[in-house]
């Protein structure tokens, strides 16, 4: 096992070096596997694939024998895991029945996010993890299985939907503008454009929640995304921003229309296009 040190305040850097995370990580690992409550542990993330960069945090997955288990053992490795390392800061998170995430944030700045569940529960979110240890035997199964049988969105429905409702947003933020109310505008512009984002990475099976993949979408849709853009809370800025929003949403819309064989994007746009037309004729 490799022993973890710690500088002191003088000397500290800003960030964690990969050697401490490393080290960090196979104290964890040692001591979440001396617990006969805990059948499985898996890594998770980019720590499953050797860490993605030097910035890259440790997400594990801790799987216990039973139900029963798991609240107590979360409860019980809070505790411990701040008698083990430096944690500046730490909070837990229920993400379901018998489903606990402990969140802490170590001194050197290093992220660690140790969940907690029973076998039952256990199921791929994607496809990043290693398995480290599996008393039970069934945790890889569990873990292909629940992954290759994943459901699977449906692209006509979401897209008729953002589609149908994407007139709210486009003339809230219009009369906004006309209200005086930059801010408004300016969350308004916003869910135009995530909409825009989430329909082009279900299109393209790249994740955005939290634009975890929106950097590796094609540099012809980043510029147009840059265009959305509001450079300033003058009304000039937030007109300019929302038409080129409302521009990238029907390009997308098109994209969908031809995949899905559909022809609804046209009528949206143009009546649309009209309505900002004829808003900044009278302003």
């Amino acid at each position: 096992m490799t022993e973890c040190t710690h500088q002191t305040d003088t000397d500290r850097p800003y960030h964690y070096s990969p050697a401490e995370r490393e080290a960090i990580l196979n104290r964890l690992l040692t001591a979440l596997r001396s617990d006969q409550r805990i059948a499985g542990l898996l890594v998770v993330g980019s720590g499953a694939e050797d860490f993605e960069d030097i910035y890259s945090d440790i997400d594990l997955c801790a799987v216990t024998t039973s139900a029963d288990h798991v609240r107590p053992a979360f409860q019980e490795w809070g505790v411990k895991i701040r008698e083990m390392l430096p944690v500046f800061h730490s909070f837990e998170s229920v993400r379901g029945a018998n489903i606990y995430l402990w969140i802490l944030l170590l001194e050197n700045f290093l992220e660690i996010d140790l969940c907690f569940l029973c076998l039952e529960d256990l199921h791929a979110r994607r496809n990043r993890w290693k398995t480290v240890f599996d008393r039970s035997g069934r945790i890889e199964d569990i873990m292909q299985s629940s992954w290759e049988n994943r459901p699977k969105p449906n692209l006509e429905e979401i897209y008729r939907y953002r589609l149908g409702s994407i007139w709210h947003y486009i003339s809230y933020a219009a009369v906004a503008v006309q209200r005086d109310q930059p801010w408004r505008a300016l969350y308004e512009i916003e869910q135009i454009r995530n909409q825009t984002i989430e329909l082009r990475g279900l299109r393209e099976e790249l994740e955005t929640k939290r634009f975890r993949h929106v950097d590796q979408m094609s540099a012809d849709f980043l510029v147009e995304l840059e265009q959305t853009l509001v450079l300033s809370l003058r009304s000039v800025d937030l007109m300019n921003a929302l038409r080129a929003a409302t521009a990238c949403f029907f390009r997308e819309s098109q994209h969908y229309d031809k995949m899905l064989d559909l022809k609804l994007a046209e009528r949206f746009k143009t009546k649309v296009k009209t309505y900002l037309e004829l808003f900044e004729a009278n302003r």
